[in-house]
């Protein structure tokens, strides 16, 4: 409303004022000198210019210059009110509103003005009672009635909106919208009899339309009249028995009856209805699916009537991409896969069904896939920024760093509005920039990824592990794994980072305890974790068990070079060497 207001005014403002200013009757009662007629108009005209240009302070600077020659303007004011309501300014403009409309109450324009400055200010009873003014002098102007039953009806005075639509329907007779807006406004005023006779007066009128007596007998549902409404939907099905709209009202009727069958029998006549768009018979479906405990459905049941779609439009994309969606419920991911790939083999438009597979492909390990797929998305779809992070991760994993850089750079100008993806992008952009010794970008990318979420619990503890190893805020690295462990006090890693870090910082007896468990929840043998906690023993003094860890560590295996030469150093000497 707010917009439709403004656009009036933009279009409208200009000819407002100029028409006040040509009536004979709205002439100053002081007359001016040719000369200062003469800069009169050309300081109105000024203004005009410069409010057309968006040079509003320049605009009221000249308008001010105006009210200087004829203080008691109608048009002026009227022009001054715009901006200042442009300005946010509403209470100024309404002053001056309100003086336009006293200077010249016959202007429609400005009174369109003062009741957008009133709405503004919330005085929403008398911005309506000006639009009744105005709706008075020009019965003809349909747009009023609108906005006045629309502004009672935001202040929840239901009644006054039913009465300005009656005004309206005396001038236009009965239309569609207008009546199922009193209708609406009868069920919140819970006046039956007058909802249901705004509806009868739809179906007399338009009896073609099957709709409105499903609305009519949704209403009698509602209010416990359910004679009323089965005969009206009997009604429907006689003269209609294909019907799908009716037979999904049933279906729902009989549901919460707890009438079993006969709601099966609907929903099955529904599915199989050409006269309803397959996309409203999936919507319905998904809703049995997203609340199974409130209508009592089954994964049985709702596989079946998956089935019954398949089997009769086995070639619409919408169904097929319905039946993904079971098929990934169920833990068939390879059927679940193929089904997507059929659907962007007919159709590369869909973005949902991209992402989807991609997150698909992520879940079965398929990384080259994943990879592939992620490219051809963005080749479609360049402004989403999931496929940037798929590619990029992919490339990370096959340790194509720099190459990995640009998508997670690019991804995180795609992300503003996602600030969950933004965090991921961040943090992936800290690994990359960590590895290719970009310290200072890496950890300014971390600090990054935690203003948005700062229990991120992978970024809080690789983080902490490589500040640890560098022996950089340690205090900082002890906080962040701290409260990744608080979050996940079983996690191995991050038992194995908050003891490195408690080692680093020379806390040996609590480094030790905290290695300790993270060996013992370890599922796996793990060379890093023995090679740790060797370490730590040594630094506690007990260098001989020590020296066990070293040799455990080195049978487990230890996959980087440098580490493993470090440790085979150690085990040789008996000696701690970092």
């Amino acid at each position: 409303m707010k917009k439709w207001i403004l656009l009036l005014l933009a279009v409208f403002i200009c000819t407002a004022g100029f028409a006040d200013r040509k009536k004979k009757n709205l002439v100053p009662e002081q007359v001016l000198s040719e000369a200062r007629q003469l800069e009169f108009d050309y300081s109105y005209m000024e203004g005009v210019r410069c409010r057309i240009t968006g040079n509003f302070q320049d605009a009221l600077k000249w308008f001010d210059n105006c009210l200087k020659i004829l203080p008691n303007s109608p048009a002026v004011k009227y022009e001054i009110a715009g901006l200042l309501s442009i300005g946010n300014d509403f209470n100024n403009a309404l002053d001056l509103a309100r003086e336009a409309v006293a200077g010249n109450s016959g202007n429609m324009w400005y009174k369109v003005l003062l009741a957008n400055i009133l709405q503004e200010k919330s005085m929403i009873e008398e911005a309506c009672q000006v639009y009744a003014e105005i709706i008075d002098k020009y019965p003809e102007k349909d747009e009023f009635y609108l906005l006045e039953a629309g502004l009672y009806a935001s202040v929840e005075k239901w009644q006054k909106a039913v009465d300005v639509f009656d005004e309206y329907e005396e001038h236009y007779g009965i239309t569609e919208p207008v009546s199922i807006e009193k209708f609406k406004l009868y069920t919140k005023l819970n006046d039956i009899k007058k909802a249901s006779a705004e509806l009868v007066k739809l179906v007399h009128k338009f009896p073609d339309k099957s709709e409105y007596l499903g609305l009519l007998a949704e209403l009698y549902f509602n209010y416990n009249q359910d004679k009323k409404g089965l005969q009206i939907l009997d009604r429907l099905l006689k003269a209609d028995p294909d019907n799908g709209f009716v037979h999904f009202y049933l279906a729902d009727y009989y549901r919460e009856k707890k009438i079993v069958g006969e709601a099966e029998k609907h929903i099955r006549r529904a599915l199989l209805s050409d006269k309803i768009d397959n996309g409203f018979k999936i919507q319905y479906i998904l809703k049995l699916i997203l609340a199974p405990d409130t209508i009592g459905v089954t994964d049985v049941q709702i596989d079946s009537y998956v089935a019954l779609l398949l089997e009769k439009y086995n070639e619409d994309l919408g169904v097929r991409a319905l039946y993904s969606d079971l098929l990934k419920r169920d833990g068939k991911l390879d059927e679940a896969k193929k089904e997507l790939e059929y659907i962007l083999g007919h159709d590369r438009n869909n973005y949902l069904i991209w992402e989807e597979l991609l997150l698909l492909y992520n879940e079965m390990q398929d990384f080259d896939s994943m990879y592939s797929r992620s490219l051809e998305a963005i080749r479609y779809f360049p402004e989403h920024p999931l496929p940037y992070l798929m590619a990029g991760v992919k490339l990370v994993m096959d340790s194509q760093i720099r190459s990995a850089l640009p998508f997670f750079e690019e991804g995180v100008t795609l992300s503003d509005e996602n600030p969950a993806m933004k965090a991921q992008f961040y943090a992936n952009l800290g690994e990359c920039y960590y590895q290719l010794d970009s310290i200072e970008k890496a950890f300014k990318m971390f600090d990054e990824a935690l203003k948005i979420n700062s229990n991120d619990v992978l970024v809080l503890n690789n983080y902490a592990y490589y500040l640890a190893l560098r022996k950089e805020n340690l205090s900082m690295a002890e906080q962040m794994i701290t409260h990744a462990v608080k979050i996940e006090p079983d996690n191995v890693t991050f038992l194995d980072t908050y003891a490195w870090v408690l080692y680093v910082r020379e806390n040996y007896s609590q480094a030790k305890f905290y290695m300790k468990l993270a060996i013992e929840k370890s599922k796996e043998i793990s060379g890093v974790l023995y090679n740790h906690y060797g370490d730590i023993l040594y630094k506690n003094g007990e260098k001989e068990e020590a020296l066990n860890m070293w040799k455990k560590a080195l049978k487990a295996g230890i996959k980087d070079k440098e580490e493993l030469r470090i440790l085979e150093q150690k085990i040789k000497t008996g000696i701690l060497s970092e």
